[in-house]
């Protein structure tokens, strides 16, 4: 869990739309992103993806949306899971969007206008996921105001076939699983109820996708056509899912609507995950490791328990508790890049040389794994500072920098560490390659006229 709520703390992934940089918001926790790949990876692999080369990101958002963008990126909005009472609503959702990423629709969306085009199964108009990743309306508004020439209507006509394509791509994909598209169904009838209260009566040349009315008649036809039982899906995924939307539902709300919607007479498995996290936020700590205790005294094997055990021990300054938990949870899911660096960040504050070492061989192993935490990078930088190895606290402030856009930091940290690092081994041609990515980058973002993230 990489979610801090006494701060209130974000993780931000910048995304490139319309030659404009926008901060996205990112909920990053181990077990979440661990069921929808649950999710995901078959559909990947029936769809001929790499799942190796698909990242997916959860947006801190409460509307209904998903896209992906910046090439094999995909983003679902916090709002989208939380309203996937069903793993199947979900599971259309991601089937639809690996369509675009098999389609190479977004390669070629840039060729036809510059990175508009990201690829969304909600939205309705172009530029409304800009709109919704830059928290600015008048984005989309702007891009529908000049959208009454010919070659913009082309354009729409182009990206509505890419979102027919993709959606025939799920059905396949769907259908290869013995998974039923019933799920796709549902949301596209909650997708018009939404489409009436937004927008009315839209133009249907002017959309990006086809009209729902039509989409919703094609796979319900599909549904009516298909052996597959309506509703059929891995039953395993029910509680994943349930216990996903409970955790998401205890950090987002207050802890009073959380006590609310999951009261104590209420003894499943997500109900005392949602008050646990209810109880923390309060925070009532007796109470939060009461329901944690009885969540691993009933699976005393599941990592996510004592991953989230950790954190809320950690946040109440019980450093060693705390490392005992996240042991045990890398000890049950050794290959989890986000429950290594939280156990990292830990060992860091207990401070010990042996602590500080361990950090170090925690994190490494980490950002190995998923380089894209900026987190991951910025206690690797801490740990080798406070071990005095400065060489590669600057090359590891370097790679936070560019996952940052932050092209200026990125350079300078490159050109501490080159200077200090010696000359052809592995760190020193990283230190050399982030140099040559981020002179990359600031010279495109100067052509492109976007201002460098200097902070």
């Amino acid at each position: 869990m990489l979610f801090n709520f006494k701060t209130i703390s974000y993780f931000l992934c910048f995304l490139l739309i319309s030659n404009q940089v926008f901060a996205v918001p990112l909920i990053r926790d181990a077990e979440i992103e661990h069921t929808l790949r649950t999710y995901a990876d078959p559909i990947f692999k029936v769809a001929g993806v790499n799942s190796k080369a698909v990242r997916i990101f959860i947006v801190n958002d409460d509307t209904l949306n998903a896209y992906v963008a910046g090439g094999a990126n995909m983003f679902i909005n916090s709002g989208l899971i939380m309203a996937s009472d069903t793993p199947d609503i979900l599971i259309g959702v991601m089937a639809h969007e690996t369509g675009h990423i098999a389609g190479g629709h977004l390669a070629q969306g840039t060729e036809k206008i510059k990175n508009a085009q990201i690829g969304t199964v909600l939205t309705f108009v172009l530029g409304a996921a800009a709109a919704a990743v830059s928290k600015k309306p008048e984005a989309a508004a702007a891009v529908i105001t000049g959208g009454q020439t010919g070659i913009m209507r082309n354009f729409l006509s182009y990206t509505r076939a890419n979102e027919q394509a993709a959606d025939q791509s799920a059905i396949t994909s769907l259908n290869k699983l013995d998974i039923s598209a019933s799920g796709m169904l549902k949301m596209f009838e909650m997708l018009r109820r939404n489409e009436r209260k937004q927008f009315g009566s839209p133009d249907p040349y002017m959309l990006t996708h086809p009209l729902t009315n039509e989409r919703i008649e094609f796979v319900r036809n599909n549904v009516e056509k298909s052996n597959i039982p309506e509703g059929q899906h891995p039953k395993s995924y029910d509680e994943l899912n349930q216990r996903m939307i409970a955790k998401l539902y205890g950090f987002i709300k207050t802890p009073e609507q959380t006590l609310q919607k999951y009261p104590r007479t209420n003894k499943t498995v997500p109900a005392r995950l949602a008050r646990a996290v209810a109880y923390y936020k309060m925070p009532e700590l007796d109470k939060a490791l009461e329901e944690m205790d009885s969540l691993i005294d009933e699976s005393p094997n599941d990592p996510f328990f004592y991953e989230l055990k950790g954190q809320i021990l950690f946040e109440n300054g019980r450093i060693d508790d705390a490392l005992t938990a996240y042991k045990k949870s890398i000890k049950l899911l050794p290959n989890s890049a986000l429950i290594l660096s939280d156990l990292a960040k830990v060992e860091i504050t207990d401070k010990s040389p042996s602590s500080l070492q361990s950090a170090i061989t925690h994190l490494e192993k980490s950002v190995s794994i998923d380089n894209s935490n900026a987190t991951s990078w910025r206690l690797l930088a801490t740990a080798y500072g406070s071990t005095d190895n400065m060489p590669m606290s600057n090359l590891a402030l370097a790679e936070e920098a560019l996952l940052q856009n932050d092209t200026k930091t990125a350079i300078q940290m490159s050109n501490q560490a080159l200077k200090n690092l010696k000359k052809s081994s592995p760190a020193y041609r990283r230190a050399q390659d982030v140099k040559n990515k981020a002179e990359e980058i600031k010279k495109q973002n100067e052509k492109d006229g976007i201002e460098d993230d200097d902070r």
